[in-house]
């Protein structure tokens, strides 16, 4: 919440009473700090303001220090990567220019529109560095806001570009907030009453971009551990960090990696908000601590699996099972579905059976069933019946009663699995003693069937 005060020589106070005003707060904060500006943290002063909101720490300062010109320079510094202009700069501090050089300058003014509209007939020839150098200058503050307000990785993914820098709008510049009044008002409202919609906006969400993580993903973050300022800005400086460090993985296997290390700097339950450039809304979850133990439990377990389904869809089982853990959800269907990828052709049958056996003991421990003794049980039998039915000269029986038992799981047919798994201890002269736990309650303690069908594998007779 912003709030206007009467506070010594400061008349502003924001607050980080929702995730919009905490990450406005971490970017005011860079803001402050890298021009020297001077501010106070709330929780600091002994002497608080008359009108702040209790239980919510904020940041005290001068609302005459944000100024355009000031915003566009910290900008230009901050995604100075991203800048063109800049790079133009550097690459005309040589005396002599080579073709490739001259090549670059000219493919670099015509990727900005509003480079070419200032260098419009003008060409780089190595020669005339000055003209380039000046009209960059003379131009500065334009280009800057022209290419940070349109960058597709920059202001445009957080806001509308069009409200840079505004004051007064009549709803949220940010995306998934932002709504044109003079079309959708009768739809805004509670029961269609556009009286009932409520909106608010103020100048310091142009900060929120500088707040999220990394401009080079196409989905960023933002950690909402709004305890306090400090908090705020370390954990997110800590989390940035980490997410920079994290290499060759998406954006999401990124995400779970960088939570399953960040027990240093997040030890309770919080609020992660992600924008991603192919959505034109913020999406928001919460990591509880308990689920954040578990996912870091899996730290160390080998999940590499990566399969291609259709062209909009590659199933990568590592991000199936932290996504899974982090929103407390069992891993029933993926365990299904690695068994069904068993029967694909090419299919590495053992590396994907050493997966599967994995992700039933990590289903057990995660319900919390104390049947590993049966799991151990399950699999031991599917192993011996395989051996029993290659003895027997009955090897294509494996895959057959494989297919049986997981087709029934699948439709969630437990009476038509019973039945299956009874034929086949009959075929094969074998008594299965976890069966007798799986015919107690066959839908909580379908993990032993699971177990039982990975281990239902074409295997040597001579393997122990």
């Amino acid at each position: 919440m912003k709030t206007k005060i009467d506070y010594f020589d400061y008349d502003t106070l924001l607050q980080p009473t929702d995730w919009r005003f905490a990450a406005a707060v971490v970017g005011l904060c860079k803001y402050f700090d890298y021009f020297g500006i001077d501010y106070k943290v709330l929780c600091d002063v002994e002497e608080k303001p008359d009108n702040y909101i209790h239980g919510f720490d904020g940041v005290i300062y001068k609302s005459e220090d944000i100024t355009e010109e000031k915003y566009l320079e910290f900008a230009e510094n901050y995604f100075e990567k991203y800048m063109t202009h800049k790079n133009i700069l550097n690459i005309l501090e040589s005396q002599e220019f080579s073709e490739e050089q001259i090549k670059l300058v000219n493919d670099l003014v015509k990727s900005k529109t509003v480079l070419k509209g200032l260098f419009d007939k003008i060409k780089f020839n190595g020669t005339n560095k000055d003209i380039f150098i000046s009209t960059i200058e003379e131009n500065r503050a334009e280009i800057i806001k022209n290419i940070f307000k349109n960058g597709n990785n920059l202001y445009k993914n957080y806001c509308n570009e069009r409200l840079i820098f505004t004051e007064d709008n009549s709803t949220c510049r940010l995306r998934g907030y932002n709504v044109d009044k003079d079309r959708k008002t009768n739809n805004l409202g509670f029961c269609f009453s556009k009286e009932s919609f409520e909106s608010n906006d103020i100048l310091e969400f142009d900060f929120i971009p500088f707040a999220f993580s990394n401009s080079d993903m196409r989905e960023t973050y933002f950690v909402n551990n709004n305890f306090s300022v400090k908090s705020l800005t370390q954990t997110n400086y800590a989390f940035s960090n980490q997410l920079s460090s994290t290499e060759n993985k998406d954006d999401k296997n990124k995400l779970m990696l960088v939570l399953q290390n960040s027990k240093d700097y997040i030890s309770y339950d919080v609020e992660i908000i992600s924008k991603s450039q192919d959505k034109a809304y913020y999406e928001t979850f919460f990591v509880r601590l308990e689920r954040l133990k578990k996912l870091r439990e899996l730290s160390g377990k080998s999940l590499n699996f990566v399969k291609k389904i259709n062209d909009d869809y590659w199933f990568n089982l590592e991000k199936e099972v932290y996504m899974r853990c982090l929103n407390n959800v069992l891993l029933d269907d993926v365990i299904l579905m690695m068994l069904k990828f068993y029967f694909d052709d090419n299919a590495v049958k053992g590396y994907i059976k050493s997966r599967t056996d994995m992700l039933i003991d990590i289903n057990v421990s995660w319900k919390g069933n104390d049947i590993m003794d049966e799991i151990k049980s399950a699999k031991s039998c599917g192993f011996l019946t395989s051996k029993k039915l290659i003895e027997m000269k009955s090897s294509n029986k494996i895959n057959s009663y494989k297919q049986k038992i997981i087709s029934a799981l699948c439709a969630h047919d437990y009476d038509r699995a019973k039945e299956i798994i009874l034929s086949l201890s009959a075929y094969v002269g074998m008594e299965f003693s976890f069966f007798y736990t799986f015919l107690e309650n066959a839908e909580e303690n379908k993990d032993l069937a699971f177990a039982f069908a990975s281990a239902l594998i074409e295997v040597s007779s001579k393997n122990n």
